[in-house]
């Protein structure tokens, strides 16, 4: 796959994984937005790389739309998606006194199942069929 001239969108883009992501696309050439709840370490590593920024919350219909506008008006195109967004719950499955907190749970499922679902569905024709999608999740 030719990186150079590519435009991705990582989403979990401002740290772990994602954020090794976004620093290998942007160091082989591409042009990079990173979306993610972490505002701060976000808008750090996309000054960082020569990219762009979205706060976004992949379970959002609304953020998630936004940051692949982002994209396109930026740079006019959106060919790579890494999916990296991603949370998890370190708590027992069934404690003491009762199971965890179902809410929670059904946040965890929101956010690395439908919120990567999402993602690749929200990408507007015809940049769905040359979008690469790729789901890297340590979650």
């Amino acid at each position: 796959m030719q990186i150079k001239n590519s435009v991705f969108l990582v989403t979990g883009g401002a740290s772990g994984l994602g954020a090794a992501s976004a620093r290998m696309a942007a160091e082989n050439g591409a042009k990079v937005v990173i979306a993610d709840m972490q505002v701060e370490a976000g808008e750090k590593l996309a000054r960082e790389l020569g990219g762009r920024f979205a706060k976004t919350d992949v379970a959002s219909e609304a953020d998630g739309k936004a940051a692949v506008a982002l994209a396109l008006k930026e740079y006019g195109g959106l060919h790579v998606l890494v999916n990296c967004a991603g949370i998890a719950i370190a708590e027992r499955t069934l404690g003491e006194e009762a199971a965890h907190d179902l809410g929670r749970f059904e946040r965890v499922l929101k956010v690395n199942l439908l919120g990567t679902f999402n993602m690749i569905g929200w990408q507007p024709m015809p940049w769905r069929r040359q979008c690469r999608t790729h789901r890297a999740s340590a979650a």
